[in-house]
C-alpha cells in the first residue's frame, strides 16, 4: 500500500530506531529510504525478494518500491532514515538509483554509522539532521550495488516520465518490450506496468493535495481517465480517493501489523 513515511512535520529528513510495536504492512512512498541494522538479525520482504538482515546490513529502498519488515530477533536494532523528494533530489543518485540487493558494512563504519544515527535520533537542530542524513544517503548510495543497465535505465526514464509506454520504453533501450518486463520485475521486484501506476499515484496524491480537483489531478499525471484513476487507487490503498481524502488517509499512514519476532 501506499504509506508515506512518518516524517515530523516541518522535516525534510528523519531518522528513528524501529520500534516492534510500530511495524508497518507492505508499503511503498515517495521519500527514498536507507534501513540499516546495528544489531540482531531479520527479514526484509522487497518485491518479490526477500533478503536475510544481520548487523551492518544497509538496504536502500528507491521511491516507489515496495518493502516489508517480515520476522526480527528478540535483539534487533533498525536505524530507518528517509529524506523528502526535495531534498533526496539534490542527493548524487537518491532520485535515480535503484537496488536490490543488501550492502554489508564492516563493523568499523557499522559502529561510526551507529553512532551518527543514534546521535540524529536525539537531535534538536533540524538543519544538523538534514545535513548530517544527506551525507549518510551520499556515503550509501556510493557503495550500493546496482542492478542490470536495463533496469536502471528503465527506472530512470519512468522517473522522470511515468506515461512512457513499454513499446516507448523497449525502443529507447533497443531491446524487446517482454525482455525489459521480465529483467525489471527480476531487479526491481515490481513489474514495469505497477511500478509506473505507483509513480502516477503518488503524483495524483501531490496534485490533490495542492488543490487540484480529482478530475484535474488524474488527468494531469497522466491517466486516461478519472475512472482508471479510481480503480488504480483504489486496488492500491483498498480504499477510495474520496474516503483517503477524507479521513482515511490518517489511519493509513498510521496502521501498523502485529510483531511476529523470533
Amino acid at each position: 500500500m501506499f504509506q508515506p513515511f512518518p516524517m515530523l512535520a516541518g522535516r525534510r529528513a528523519q531518522v528513528f530506531r524501529h520500534q516492534p510495536q510500530y511495524r508497518r504492512p507492505r508499503h511503498f512512498h515517495e521519500e527514498p529510504e536507507i534501513n540499516l541494522v546495528a544489531r540482531g538479525t531479520g527479514i526484509m520482504g522487497v518485491g518479490k525478494r526477500v533478503v536475510p538482515l544481520v548487523a551492518g546490513t544497509l538496504l536502500y529502498f528507491a521511491p516507489g518500491q515496495d518493502h516489508a519488515l517480515l520476522e526480527e530477533s528478540s535483539d534487533f536494532v533498525l536505524y530507518v532514515a528517509a529524506l523528502r523528494p526535495e531534498l533526496g533530489a539534490r542527493v548524487a543518485g537518491a532520485a535515480s538509483k535503484v537496488a536490490l540487493d543488501a550492502v554489508q558494512l564492516t563493523p568499523a563504519v557499522l559502529a561510526d554509522e551507529f553512532a551518527l544515527l543514534g546521535a540524529l535520533d536525539r537531535a534538536r537542530d533540524i538543519s544538523v539532521v538534514e545535513h548530517r542524513l544527506a551525507e549518510l544517503f551520499e556515503r550509501s548510495l556510493s557503495n550500493v550495488p546496482l542492478p542490470h543497465v536495463v533496469s536502471r535505465r528503465i527506472f530512470e526514464l519512468l522517473r522522470l516520465d511515468p506515461n512512457l509506454p513499454g513499446a516507448a520504453l523497449a525502443a529507447r533501450l533497443h531491446t524487446g518490450e517482454s525482455g525489459i518486463s521480465r529483467r525489471f520485475r527480476q531487479d526491481v521486484g515490481v513489474n514495469v506496468v505497477e511500478y509506473r501506476a505507483r509513480l502516477k499515484l503518488m503524483q495524483f496524491v501531490a496534485e490533490v493535495d495542492r488543490g487540484a480537483s480529482f478530475a484535474r489531478a488524474a488527468y494531469a499525471v497522466g491517466f486516461g481517465s478519472y475512472a482508471q484513476c479510481h480503480r488504480v487507487f483504489t486496488r492500491a490503498l483498498g480504499c477510495a480517493p474520496q474516503d483517503y481524502f477524507g479521513g482515511q488517509r490518517a489511519v493509513l499512514t498510521e496502521m501498523t501489523v502485529p510483531m511476529h519476532g523470533w
